[in-house]
């Protein structure tokens, strides 16, 4: 359909769901063709709703990427993660389910379905690492019977970018039309490119950055007990100056974020700094301190 010649345009808000680690924000990536979110094998990676904008010649969809559904939360934290995928949903034109393939099916695909099922919104399922589901780890039977409650199925690789373009088309298809003139803003949207916008502050964006290479240096030692907190962005003499914090909740992670002589707090910092200098074409000079903050959970909770 060409958009170009008339004065309406698709529209919408698309909701992306799923289990925890099913490749949800690796998938918004792909369909971004840019980092807009980040990424890591742990669950819980994806802490809240993260808004992006896609606009082509078709016209525009308001992407939200939500927290996967765990089966069992007991932290403060965990359960305040679980509400944030009903919440957004409640707002869907279109709501896509994504299904890692290569895993069998749990619990927490249960629960991702009860919140579809109050939704009147267009449903999409996406088969998700066609790539893994290989042999035995091919896990494609599990999931085939939720086909029957959705408009279209469309399978993909995230990772490897197959048939992305396949579920955006998909996905402006299912997209009521609307008049080019009434659409206004979505909140704090960030121009990051022609292409896209991102909903959330330049503070923000970078606290994930940051969080997501701790994740990634840190394994499984410490990823839960720590948030991070952005206090300055600002630009001095052509350089882009950011002071930041990383918060943990006991002095025993204290010392294992910063490692041994600096090590670890050193590889982040490094990571963090060289990704954005290729996003913003500038040099970066990164402060980046380590703090014990017992009661960050209760702010995230409250944010």
């Amino acid at each position: 359909m060409d958009n170009d010649n008339n004065d309406k345009i698709k529209f919408g808000r698309v909701v992306l769901v799923g289990r925890p680690n099913t490749g949800k924000s690796t998938l918004l990536n792909a369909m971004m063709e840019q980092k807009v979110a980040i990424t890591s094998p742990l669950p819980q990676t994806t802490r809240k709703n993260n808004r992006v904008v896609l606009s082509d010649s078709r016209g525009k969809i308001i992407f939200s990427d939500t927290p996967g559904m765990m089966a069992k939360v007991d932290d403060l934290v965990g359960k305040r993660i679980n509400l944030e995928s009903p919440k957004e949903s409640s707002r869907a034109d279109v709501i896509v389910m994504v299904v890692d393939i290569s895993r069998p099916k749990s619990e927490e695909e249960n629960k991702v379905i009860g919140i579809i099922r109050k939704s009147r919104a267009k449903k999409v399922l996406v088969y998700n690492k066609m790539d893994l589901a290989l042999d035995k780890r091919d896990f494609l039977p599990d999931y085939n019977y939720l086909e029957e409650e959705f408009d279209k199925v469309v399978t993909t690789s995230a990772l490897k970018e197959k048939n992305v373009k396949q579920l955006i088309g998909v996905i402006f298809d299912l997209l009521p039309e609307v008049e080019k003139d009434t659409l206004g803003e979505d909140g704090e949207l960030i121009k990051l490119d022609k292409v896209f916008q991102i909903g959330m502050s330049s503070k923000e964006y970078i606290a994930e950055l940051i969080r997501e290479k701790a994740y990634l240096y840190l394994r499984k030692e410490v990823p839960y007990s720590v948030t991070v907190e952005v206090d300055k962005v600002y630009e001095k003499k052509g350089m882009l100056i950011v002071e930041a914090r990383i918060l943990t909740s006991a002095e025993r992670y204290k010392k294992m974020i910063i490692g041994k002589d600096g090590k670890k707090i050193k590889e982040i910092g490094y990571n963090t700094r060289k990704e954005l200098e290729l996003m913003s074409s500038k040099k970066v000079f990164l402060q980046l301190n380590v703090e014990v903050d017992r009661h960050w959970p209760e702010r995230e909770i409250i944010n």
